[in-house]
């Protein structure tokens, strides 16, 4: 069983298809995890988890902690918020720190990581990665990314008009108002970017090879 994770708001949006396209060629049975829908609360640093291998918090992580220890590997989805990696994600890996102690669950388990952004998901993918590979011990196989070019100035409602938005910033008046003109591929989708997809399917190909 794969346990396939995101931490996109967004039920069905690019970062949940990019994640499910890379559990399917992986060509295991998998479960996908929208972290939008648990509540799960940041790590209180108490260490009383050290015993017990579980955390003192009864929240919707709680139940996660064995499948977790008993999944064939991970893949883990995330999103670039303001040049890091997105809130709800950091949260369910600081939450896997019950399982780092004495014996590590996950060490030399393969994990996949993904990661969308409107720019950059180079950043989210890498601080997903150095909390993986580096504090859980996860044998992080690759990444998929997607950089949507869709800022969140685009449906804020100020625009061009906030002194500190991408546009004022970034963008000429003109290339505003053009960019902000209805036509296809405003919104683009992962899935019209072939190099994108590709290396969704390539990811889980990677995975499956990796689980046996």
């Amino acid at each position: 069983m794969l346990l396939a994770v995101h931490s996109s708001p967004q039920k069905g949006g690019n970062l949940e298809r990019m994640v499910v396209r890379t559990a399917e060629a992986a060509g295991h049975e998998y479960r996908l995890i929208r972290l939008a829908d648990f509540e799960i609360a940041p790590c209180k640093g108490c260490v009383r988890c050290a015993h017990s291998k579980r955390c003192v918090q009864n929240d919707d992580m709680a139940p996660l902690y064995a499948e977790l220890e008993s999944a064939d590997g991970l893949i883990m989805g995330g999103v670039n918020y303001n040049g890091r990696v997105n809130a709800a994600a950091h949260v369910f890996l600081e939450r896997l720190y019950p399982l780092y102690h004495r014996d590590p669950a996950f060490r030399d388990k393969p994990a996949a990581v993904v990661a969308v952004g409107g720019e950059a998901p180079d950043r989210a993918a890498s601080d997903i990665v150095e909390y993986l590979r580096d504090i859980y011990f996860f044998q992080v196989i690759g990444t998929a990314l997607f950089t949507s070019d869709t800022p969140p100035c685009l449906s804020c409602g100020y625009g061009a008009t906030c002194p500190v938005g991408m546009p004022a910033l970034n963008w000429s008046h003109k290339d505003y108002e053009l960019l902000m003109q209805c036509r296809k591929g405003l919104f683009r989708r992962f899935e019209d970017n072939p190099d994108v997809a590709t290396a969704c399917e390539r990811l889980g190909t990677t995975l499956h090879k990796e689980i046996g």
